[in-house]
């Protein structure tokens, strides 16, 4: 794992790495997020006015981490319920230039955070 001189223990790197996710969930462009949806959720935001507002106000509110979900205190996946589906989201960790993993997933700068939004179904 690379060092970052800011966060030199590993309870330091974790709690960086969650608040960037949580501003990935509600400002994306602020830690360099993209969201992508499959194809079942863009057939539900298709479906619904004002759906991309409703999904993105629920992704942004969603606080019910747990031990089994988030084992790791990044709160990086999250289910919840939305227009009758269950729907899950996950972050994954990408170098802001090439499609490979970023080994420094608590900085904003060295990592593009990459969030799926998925039927449980399609999982």
């Amino acid at each position: 794992m690379t060092d970052n001189p800011l966060f030199a223990s590993q309870a330091e790197r974790t709690a960086e790495t969650a608040r960037l996710n949580d501003l990935a969930r509600a400002a994306p462009k602020s830690v360099n997020a993209v969201w992508l949806a499959t194809s079942g959720v863009a057939a539900l935001i298709a479906e619904a006015p004002n759906a991309q507002i409703t999904l993105a106000r629920a992704l942004a509110g969603f606080s019910q981490f747990d031990a089994d979900d988030d084992p790791y205190g990044e709160r990086d996946f999250g289910a919840f319920e939305l227009w009758g589906e269950q729907l899950f989201w996950k972050i994954d960790y990408y170098h802001p230039d090439r499609d490979e993993h970023s080994p420094v997933k608590w900085s904003a700068e060295l990592t593009r955070r990459v969030l799926t939004i998925m039927l449980a179904s399609e999982y």
